[in-house]
């Protein structure tokens, strides 16, 4: 995670859009929860983690439809 903190502290700025602060908010939350997806032992949460990843990704990108 210390990583991605470091490359997206590197795109912040004071002149970002709205729009681009929630996209590199997003970022965060998917580096988080990738970490659990891959390493996590309960199934069901990994799951469960998968589908809110899903939710945050459609609130950033509402045009994003499903087929």
């Amino acid at each position: 995670m210390f990583g991605v903190d470091i490359a997206v502290s590197l795109l912040e700025g004071p002149e970002l859009s709205e729009h681009r602060r929630t996209e590199l908010a997003l970022a965060r939350r998917m580096a988080l929860a990738l970490n659990v997806i891959l390493n996590g032992s309960d199934l069901d949460i990994r799951i469960e983690t998968a589908k809110d990843l899903v939710c945050e990704f459609k609130k950033v990108y509402p045009q994003v439809e499903e087929p």
